[in-house]
């Protein structure tokens, strides 16, 4: 395996899901935590906005933004060990549906299996997590596979 390079390949983290009225806040903000590697999760990083849906149903989303490279660094070490061989393999086989040409890689994970610790890739209902790779330290795509091949 791909040693990943030394450097900050990632710039920012943006981990975020939205809530709707049937949802229990607390919980949602629970299974966000649980993403989080310890360092974080005593700190107060999450923003909530409280938002009205196109028929009036009340619509919480809850965001956390890493940009410190310390805080980027132990999240996107902490996050590569949850995902199973499977996801990051099933992520590199479809890279391209999972990037965008400003160097983002756009993983989903399953909401409800995060409720109980397990990151599992997911479409519905996600939680979502969104990585800024630079463009300084070679091809986006390519430290993106490196991120993923790595321990």
């Amino acid at each position: 395996m791909l040693a990943l390079k030394q450097g900050h390949t990632v710039q920012s983290v943006e981990v975020s899901t939205i809530a709707h009225a049937t949802d229990d806040l607390e919980k949602i903000q629970n299974a966000l935590t649980r993403m989080l590697p310890d360092s974080l999760k005593g700190r107060q990083i999450f923003t909530r906005r409280y938002l009205q849906g196109h028929y009036g149903n009340p619509i919480v989303t809850f965001e956390v933004h890493l940009t410190e490279p310390r805080d980027v660094e132990e999240f996107k070490t902490f996050f590569l060990k949850r995902l199973t061989e499977v996801d990051k393999a099933s992520i590199r086989k479809e890279l391209d549906r999972h990037t965008d040409a400003d160097g983002n890689l756009y993983i989903r994970i399953d909401k409800q299996k995060m409720f109980r610790g397990t990151a599992q890739l997911a479409q519905d209902d996600p939680i979502r997590v969104r990585m800024k790779f630079t463009k300084f330290t070679g091809k986006p795509t390519g430290l993106m596979i490196e991120y993923l091949e790595s321990e």
